[in-house]
């Protein structure tokens, strides 16, 4: 089975995923290019957490701070 990731933003309050199935690569990589930015949910969530999720067994693969 071929597994495939979500981004997931979360805080204190809330949370939110973006519904991607990406790669592992492309989901670490699309952390990287856009944490510190407005893009999407970015915005909204700075000073909590980004991390990409995997969509069959939901273990999180790699997770830093929204800057």
């Amino acid at each position: 089975m071929k597994k495939t990731f979500d981004i997931m933003f979360n805080s204190d309050t809330s949370s939110d995923s973006l519904g991607f199935k990406m790669t592992k690569k492309e989901a670490k990589n699309y952390i990287k290019t856009w944490n510190g930015s407005n893009h999407l949910y970015f915005e909204d969530y700075k000073g909590g957490s980004v991390c990409a999720v995997c969509n069959e067994t939901e273990e999180t693969f790699y997770e830093t701070q929204v800057k």
